[in-house]
């Protein structure tokens, strides 16, 4: 995957405390492949993740400052918007509801249900 920062693996490195929040949100919502829950992280901080673009742009272009390599770093060329958008995963705790409006819910109750379905199949 190229990248803001070259070419890059497909594969990243988490450490022991991210891993454990990834894994267990990813439980929570039922998925079994971290695309999915990755997914839907960039869903639901789409905002705040479009925001970050418009100050980035707006600060002439993006840091090139990264954090140490203890911490959670996606890198990546999103199209949506044609803006590059870094997303930085430090376990940081979130103002916004992961799940507030009861559409939200029926919704993430639908796929996991989809995919509890998907797996018994498979088995």
């Amino acid at each position: 995957i190229y990248t803001s920062q070259g070419l890059r693996d497909r594969r990243v490195r988490l450490s022991i405390e991210i891993a454990r929040k990834f894994f267990d949100l990813q439980d929570m919502l039922g998925f079994d492949k971290a695309s999915n829950t990755l997914e839907w992280l960039f869903t639901k901080s789409k905002k705040a993740i479009k925001e970050l673009s418009l100050s980035k742009k707006s600060s002439n272009g993006f840091a090139r400052s990264f954090s140490s390599s203890s911490e959670c770093e996606v890198v990546s060329e999103i199209n949506q918007d044609h803006t590059d958008v870094i997303l930085n995963l430090q376990g940081e705790d979130s103002n916004e509801k992961i799940v507030g409006e009861p559409k939200e819910r029926r919704l993430k109750q639908k796929e996991a249900a989809g995919v509890r379905a998907k797996k018994e199949s498979r088995e």
